[in-house]
């Protein structure tokens, strides 16, 4: 039997951009985010991601409601209506439903 190289495999994501979208985001955020956190790389092709390597979706899951935590929802009123804001070299997250305006770290 002849050894064989091991297959890393990968993972994609086909409705990732719809998702962005219902985060109210950027996809190349979100992105950036989930390589990051992951130590994985990866490319946005049209509606998909993909990622280098195999991801579980627990896995998955867990960084989306990562990102949600940190990045979507409004700290003071827990509102996932809110949008990022740059101001020079700080990020906010702007709630639409209080006004409050949180600082977030930069990806």
């Amino acid at each position: 039997m002849a050894a064989r190289g091991r297959r890393k495999g990968k993972t994609v994501v086909n409705n990732f951009t719809t998702l962005a979208k219902a985060f109210n985001r950027e996809p190349a955020h979100l992105a950036r985010f989930i390589f990051k956190e992951s130590a994985r790389s990866g490319t946005i092709q049209g509606e998909r991601l993909t990622i280098q390597g195999r991801m579980s979706y627990e896995e998955l899951k867990r960084l989306l409601e990562l990102y949600e935590k940190e990045f979507v929802r409004c700290p003071v009123c827990d509102s996932p209506d809110t949008k990022l804001a740059k101001e020079k070299r700080f990020r906010f997250v702007l709630c639409e439903a209080c006004g409050a305006k949180s600082s977030v770290r930069k990806i």
